[in-house]
């Protein structure tokens, strides 16, 4: 496994458990006691928790596009939690883990990381490949 940049490891960790916190709301959600409100409430918020998740799996595993979903769910996240800092001082919290996350995601370093993952040259190229479909059309690589 490749040594991953500060920037890039606080961003999928900060992402991560930003997401769990939205399973753990889901949670509290649907068990409310409100009926289907709290239930329907409760799975859009766990899917919210996912996409988080899955968002920060990608960029561990130096998938350039999974930067722009993890940035964006966790800026919407974070202003969603800043609409209600004067009332519930207990987000802040949450609001520099959404901070500490967007800036980790956007660093240099992460970038760098994050293209070095992209190079096509340190891969493989999967069995079959481009190949096996454009022999189907009744070409090759060679033939345009």
């Amino acid at each position: 496994m490749r040594n991953r940049p500060i920037g890039l490891v606080v961003a999928c960790a900060s992402t991560t458990l930003l997401g769990l916190v939205f399973l753990v709301f889901a949670g509290i959600s649907a068990t409310a006691g409100h009926g289907v409100f709290s239930l329907q409430i409760g799975l859009l918020l766990a899917a919210y928790g996912l996409l988080l998740i899955a968002s920060a799996v990608g960029v561990w595993h130096l998938r350039m596009w999974a930067r722009g979903a993890l940035v964006a769910f966790t800026l919407m996240a974070g202003f969603g939690f800043g609409e209600y800092l004067a009332e519930q001082v207990w987000l802040w919290p949450l609001v520099a883990v959404c901070l500490a996350g967007v800036v980790g995601a956007v660093l240099p370093s992460t970038t760098r990381a994050l293209q070095a993952g992209v190079s096509s040259a340190d891969r493989p190229r999967p069995p079959g490949g481009p190949r096996r479909w454009l022999g189907r059309l009744g070409r090759s690589e060679r033939t345009p």
